[in-house]
């Protein structure tokens, strides 16, 4: 048995409104929800969602 310890298996949902989230595998979808193809862990898919998707709304530049 190894002793590095499991990062928990995510999954990638979308909803109608083509809404998409990181959601644990483990547990059953909300209503309204599908999966979206992809697994991984919760840090993969963050940034996967974050290099695939642009601000829908342009942000104001950062103050300094």
């Amino acid at each position: 048995m190894s002793s590095t310890p499991r990062k928990a298996l995510h999954q990638i949902v979308v909803n109608d409104a083509r809404e998409f989230a990181v959601w644990p595998s483990a547990k059953p979808l909300p209503s309204g929800w599908r999966p979206a193809g992809r697994t991984g862990t919760r840090d993969e898919l963050t940034a996967h969602l974050r290099s695939s998707f642009a601000p829908l709304v342009e942000l104001p530049p950062a103050r300094k």
